[in-house]
């Protein structure tokens, strides 16, 4: 089972390589984080907004880009087209379940994303070298397993998206609301402490934190032992959920499939 994942991994790879164009296009399309970055540096340019200094909001919107590349996945438009149109059908004949190939395909594009990601990182540790985080060392052992966690908890959610496409027709619509809310809650364009504290306690709950803001906040060392506990098992928590959904969906989903002739 090991050799056939990573036979389907090389395979997922060989694809990216030959949509590296493609793949280029998306990350520059990724890049409202500096954007945010602009206005939030000039905004903190005389003094620090919520603790957040100048340099601290180049670290931050840096970081989100970066780490968005990690902890995210693009394959619900494969699902989606590949569950309406039948195109499902060949891969369920396969010696491997169909969402196996989903997982190395979300895989397959990291080491082209970060080949685009480390020359940002680079000019703007040459510009602004004040803005290199200072982890200390529970944070820089930490921040790995969280990325892995992050993205297992948004490939999980973006699959349990992606599935309802067994059912609904428009499941791009619901995926550009669900981004929405990920934008917003996730620290991907504002870090949730600038929100009062009664939204921020809201969004700790959602799952978004777990995608994107723990791991930024582990970045910058804004977290001490308790916290860090408390994120990673927030991770767990909804990586545990959004598994139990996605095998309830793909039960269901896949016997309404059969019936319809696909």
């Amino acid at each position: 089972m090991i050799r056939k994942f990573f036979a389907l991994l090389r395979a997922s790879w060989a694809d990216a390589l030959a949509y590296r164009g493609q793949l280029f296009i998306w990350v520059l399309t990724g890049i409202l984080p500096l954007v945010m970055l602009a206005v939030w540096r000039t905004v903190a340019a005389d003094g620090s907004i919520a603790g957040y200094t100048s340099d601290d909001f180049v670290a931050y919107y840096v970081g989100a880009l970066v780490l968005r590349q990690l902890t995210g996945a693009w394959i619900i438009w494969d699902m989606e087209q590949e569950i309406r149109l039948g195109e499902l059908s060949p891969h369920l004949l396969r010696p491997y379940h169909p969402l196996v190939r989903y997982l190395t395909l979300a895989l397959s594009d990291k080491p082209l994303r970060m080949a685009l990601a480390v020359p940002i990182i680079v000019v703007t540790l040459l510009l602004v070298p004040s803005a290199m985080p200072d982890l200390d060392r529970l944070s820089m052992l930490v921040l790995p397993p969280a990325i892995v966690l992050g993205f297992l908890v948004y490939f999980l959610n973006q699959v349990c998206i992606g599935l309802l496409s067994f059912w609904w027709t428009q499941v791009l619509a619901v995926q550009d609301f669900w981004f929405g809310l990920y934008a917003l809650c996730s620290g991907y364009l504002v870090p949730l402490d600038l929100f009062p504290p009664q939204v921020s306690y809201f969004i700790a709950f959602l799952p978004f934190r777990a995608m994107l803001a723990f791991q930024l906040d582990l970045l910058l060392g804004r977290l001490d032992p308790p916290a860090i506990a408390l994120g990673l098992a927030h991770q767990l928590i909804w990586a545990l959920i959004f598994f139990g959904l996605m095998q309830l969906l793909w039960a269901r989903g896949i016997r309404r499939y059969g019936a319809v002739g696909a």
